[in-house]
């Protein structure tokens, strides 16, 4: 999730005989009382119904944003029954990640320039739209288009909301409601899993993303009815076509097309395609051309672009990047991976494997809480950046000697031990960021970790499902020779044991095991990289003035 220093910037200050009130007009504010003043900004905040009108919406999108992106891991073996293929599934989390990633930084610059409260109004009907396409979806292109509508819309939701929170109260108010909205965020997410194997058990997959719908239906209404612009929008006098020449439009329309380029060749490659299938090599050689544009873009825009180069030559701000790759690449390939475990190796139901996924996520709060709790007395993030470098690796080899017949208890204290060692560290970037930037420079600091870990999710899931498909293969073979594996894209993993004889059953499952550990071998890999990030990390304290 962003936080509430991407808006600061958009506040506009007023002379004290006549402040600026965002969300309300002044005769509003005669009627409800004036609400908090922010010395510093000359300010006077909103209070009454409408406040909480609004702060109820900014609390409902980041709820059924947490949900929607984390239940769909639970839903993907009954995706892969329904939709009859296992050659999409690392597109059903990447198409909505790649997405979201990519207009991070454009929607954080249209925040600036267009209005706060229609935005986010349009961020609501586009995740809405993304959520009925998924709903409905026959075929799963549909649905994957729908991830993908749905992951633009949660761009704006994740940042709109905390613009809300920065337009609505004073500086030193606004922590208190950042982190109530972003625990409530990682609460959905620790849930999501569980409440989507209970709606799949009682309807069907599609109550995972149907959900969403009474849910934004009234987000919409309570901030169509509860917020207020700020008095003075930016721009009041540019017309739209000049303020869209304010946005680095070029910029993202070279930079989403590259990241597409890089995400089919790598889930194309070795699947549907050889490595060195012409199709596949012209992918990768145009990821290269986008990126090397968008490069370019960047250096001649400079302060102006999408990504000011000063801002990412700063060592902590790459090494934060780092780091959040390869933490957001740990927890979805081992959530995605351990839903497949439990439903077709172990022939758990959708709703008991969501509860079996609930100590990783359960562990990774916690820690991130302890961890943020400590570092604000000790003052250093960075010690706790190598304690994840540290304990991570270990809890993720350990994971991937899990076999048939492993002990339930096992299982789930080494989910919550690799949790809580990825939660350890997992705020070091953010922290870092706040701490070596200047406050003009935060949200741009901010939004790059944020799409570092987004890209790393999307990126890592798409490797992890080209694994996973060679090895099933290989390993089902191995274990039980002459065993039909096109019928796992047409039967679906989790109903191996409808379409496999007795006779073979145990044997297709060891192999089906061991496929899902040797994939598994790839979060091991990503927590030994994040030991770069923690020692590149510049050892700043949080309680001192920075130079």
């Amino acid at each position: 999730m962003a936080h509430d220093e991407i808006s600061q910037g958009t506040l506009q200050a007023a002379t004290p005989e006549a402040p600026v009130v965002p969300g309300q007009a002044r005769d509003q504010l005669e009627i409800e009382g004036e609400g908090d003043r922010d010395p510093d900004e000359n300010i006077i905040y909103p209070k009454g119904l409408k406040l909480w009108l609004s702060m109820t919406s900014v609390i409902l999108s980041v709820v059924f944003v947490g949900l929607d992106l984390t239940i769909v891991a639970v839903a993907v073996p009954s995706l892969t029954n329904q939709f009859k293929t296992v050659q999409d599934i690392g597109w059903y989390s990447a198409a909505y990640m790649v997405i979201l990633s990519s207009f991070t930084f454009l929607y954080a610059q249209l925040s600036t320039i267009f209005s706060i409260k229609r935005l986010f109004l349009l961020s609501i009907f586009v995740f809405q739209l993304g959520s009925l396409l998924c709903t409905i979806a026959p075929v799963s292109a549909v649905f994957i288009l729908g991830r993908a509508i749905a992951g633009l819309g949660s761009c704006g939701l994740n940042i709109g909301g905390f613009v809300i929170i920065a337009h609505s109260f004073p500086r030193h108010k606004r922590p208190l409601w950042t982190g109530l909205a972003s625990a409530l965020n990682g609460t959905a997410m620790v849930l999501a899993p569980l409440i989507g194997g209970l709606l799949i058990d009682a309807f069907s997959w599609r109550a995972c993303f149907g959900i969403n719908l009474p849910l934004g239906v009234l987000t919409f209404v309570l901030t169509a009815y509860g917020f207020r612009d700020p008095a003075e929008e930016p721009y009041p006098d540019a017309t739209f076509l000049e303020k869209l020449k304010k946005l680095d439009v070029l910029g993202t329309v070279f930079f989403v097309p590259g990241i597409v380029c890089l995400l089919l060749g790598l889930q194309w490659g070795g699947v549907k395609y050889g490595w060195n299938n012409p199709i596949i090599i012209v992918l990768f050689i145009l990821f290269a051309v986008f990126v090397a544009v968008f490069s370019y873009i960047q250096y001649r825009k400079q302060e102006k672009a999408t990504l000011p180069p000063r801002i990412l030559k700063q060592r902590s701000v790459l090494a934060g990047a780092w780091f959040s790759a390869c933490c957001n690449g740990i927890l979805a390939v081992t959530e995605y991976y351990l839903a497949i475990y439990f439903q077709g190796v172990k022939g758990f139901s959708a709703s008991k494997s969501g509860a079996m996924g609930l100590p990783l996520m359960v562990g990774f709060c916690v820690a991130e809480l302890l961890a943020s709790t400590f570092t604000t007395i000790i003052g250093y993030y960075y010690p706790f950046m190598l304690g994840t470098s540290v304990i991570a690796p270990v809890a993720a080899g350990l994971l991937t000697t899990l076999d048939l017949d492993e002990s339930i208890v096992k299982v789930l204290c080494l989910l919550g031990m690799l949790g809580a060692a990825v939660g350890l560290g997992m705020q070091g970037p953010i922290l870092a960021v706040q701490t070596v930037l200047p406050l003009k420079d935060i949200a741009t600091g901010l939004a790059v970790t944020g799409f570092a870990g987004g890209l790393g999710s999307s990126f890592f899931i798409s490797v992890s499902s080209t694994l996973f498909q060679n090895r099933l293969a290989e390993e089902v073979e191995k274990y039980a020779p002459g065993t039909n594996t096109t019928a796992f894209e047409h039967g679906g993993l989790a109903n191996v044991r409808d379409y496999i004889g007795a006779d073979r059953l145990r044997d297709v499952l060891l192999g089906y095991d061991k496929a899902v550990m040797q994939t598994l071998y790839l979060p091991v890999a990503l927590a030994a990289l994040t030991i770069v990030g923690s020692l590149a990390m510049e050892r700043k304290s949080v309680k001192k003035k920075q130079s």
